[in-house]
């Protein structure tokens, strides 16, 4: 049986790997348009960002990849809603454009890494606290030391 934490990273798996997917379908045409290459530029080292967070889901430390699965996420759908209100630079034609499908799956995919990721990070912490602070019975902890040679 998995643990939450493992579902959670499972999650956050999938999430990446959607936030990927939903920009490759939209890169072709960030790199036709002349005034918005810069963001067909961004749109690869994002899915090539999250590719690698995928492939290193179990191999790097939890923190450190849910630290990853941030930076991807977060940054991205703050840029999706600002693309969509006030507009980045040559990408005027965005503004407004809330109903396209690519750009609901990926601000779904991005909030799930977010919440998937606020959710790993206590309990996180709270693995590593309960490593660190566990009394050992065998041994006195060192105000107790300090005590017995006063």
């Amino acid at each position: 049986m998995l643990s939450i934490l493992e579902r959670l990273r499972t999650v956050g798996v999938i999430a990446v790997l959607g936030i990927a997917i939903t920009h490759v379908f939209e890169l072709p045409d960030k790199l036709d348009e002349p005034a918005v290459r810069y963001q067909g530029i961004l749109f690869i080292a994002l899915i090539v960002g999250c590719v690698l967070l995928a492939a290193l889901a179990k191999r790097i430390d939890g923190r450190l990849w849910w630290t990853g699965v941030l930076a991807v996420s977060a940054p991205t759908l703050i840029l999706f809603a600002i693309s969509r209100t006030s507009g980045l630079p040559g990408g005027s034609d965005d503004i407004g454009a809330w109903a396209e499908p690519s750009g609901i799956a990926s601000m779904v995919f991005e909030a799930l890494a977010i919440v998937a990721a606020a959710r790993a990070f206590p309990l996180l912490s709270t693995a590593r606290q309960r490593v660190f602070t566990r009394r050992s019975p065998q041994r006195p902890r060192r105000a107790e030391l300090a005590r017995d040679y006063r």
